[in-house]
């Protein structure tokens, strides 16, 4: 007989430290073959750094076929109401809407917005550049995990995570928050929720009414991730071919897609929320039916296509960045204090090629 181990216990909480445990040997040997310890910034040269962290949503959609994605409008900071109400007169964007950061991760930031005054109080309260983006209906949302040949151009689709939001089934007595606490995936969340959702928390759904309380799908957000492989076929892999085949530098990643229904998505018929670059999970890895041994089993088969795709296209003269710009950019995106760390590097680092060449000689 199976045991089974209380939610809280399974490793898809456990810290990220561990889940990418087996990880580090391999990273670090393939590190040492290629004399570089970040070789991975350069298997996606569309992105910013690979994709590894600090790279642009708007930057990353200009990449992908116009009609793949939903429609989605750059705000800058400071931009006037009278300016914002003329450009969404110009575009088809209708309530309602998603507002995310164009420079974040795992979803934070992200919110729905219903009516105009909630989205210029959210604008108000932001001091770096969002994205608008209409907001796609369709319920079934997956996370898609493909590895493309630097050398045939081919696509191979590594994995598929489904995604089910945290959702909440009515008994006609107890309100949506009192039924969020009798799990430990809801009652995480509960804290979050009260800062801005305090009505949907008070509600009370009637008999087997199901309520969606967080329409955003994400694992940090209480959704619930789960494999489902199966769902691959000849016809999905060839869409996704279509779509990177629009982009000359996308190579490993996840794209997170949206389909009307699991036969759609078979058919290879999706919409694309965001494509992230060589920072991507397998999401399939927090499926709470695997365990920590199979979560790490999976994350090795994926990372596993890095190494050779990162020496393929610095064959074709895609260099990784420099450790030391790593470490600069470390700084200023997280706040890090390692500039002495990065300026002990930019000391050992051997000058490159061009900087050799602006090295004035010495006179004899």
């Amino acid at each position: 007989m199976r045991l089974r181990w209380p939610a809280r216990w399974n490793h898809e909480y456990l810290p990220w430290y561990i889940i990418y445990l087996p990880v580090v040997p391999g990273l670090l040997y393939h590190a040492i073959r290629q004399r570089s310890l970040v070789f991975f910034t350069n298997v996606d040269p569309a992105i910013d750094m690979g994709g590894f962290f600090g790279e642009r949503k708007s930057a990353i959609y200009t990449q992908l076929p116009k009609g793949s994605y939903p429609t989605t409008l750059l705000v800058e900071p400071g931009t006037a109401e009278h300016e914002l109400r003329a450009r969404l007169a110009t575009t088809d964007l209708s309530f309602p809407l998603i507002l995310k950061p164009d420079v974040g991760e795992r979803g934070e930031g992200v919110v729905r917005l219903d009516d105009a005054h909630r989205l210029l109080e959210a604008l108000a309260t932001t001091r770096e550049p969002m994205l608008l983006q209409q907001l796609v209906t369709w319920p079934h949302e997956y996370g898609l995990m493909f590895a493309k040949d630097p050398h045939t151009g081919r696509t191979n689709l590594l994995s598929i995570t489904g995604k089910r939001m945290l959702a909440v089934v009515g008994d006609g007595r107890r309100s949506v928050e009192q039924l969020l606490a009798t799990t430990y995936r809801g009652g995480k969340q509960i804290a979050r929720l009260r800062t801005y959702r305090q009505e949907l928390l008070a509600r009370i759904p009637t008999v087997a009414e199901e309520v969606v309380v967080e329409p955003i799908g994400n694992h940090c957000r209480g959704a619930l991730f789960f494999d489902a492989c199966a769902l691959t076929t000849p016809a999905l892999e060839r869409a996704m071919d279509a779509l990177l085949a629009h982009a000359g530098g996308l190579h490993y990643g996840r794209v997170d897609v949206r389909a009307e229904s699991e036969e759609a998505l078979r058919e290879g018929r999706f919409i694309v929320l965001e494509l992230n670059g060589v920072s991507s999970e397998p999401g399939h890895i927090y499926d709470p039916s695997y365990t920590i041994f199979r979560c790490w089993s999976e994350l090795l088969r994926h990372v596993k296509h890095i190494p050779p795709i990162s020496a393929a296209l610095r064959e074709k003269g895609h260099e990784p960045v420099l450790l030391a710009e790593l470490l600069r950019r470390c700084e200023t995106h997280f706040g890090y204090r390692i500039k002495f760390l990065r300026q002990l590097v930019e000391w050992l680092s051997p000058p490159s090629p061009r900087q050799r060449s602006t090295v004035p000689r010495r006179s004899t």
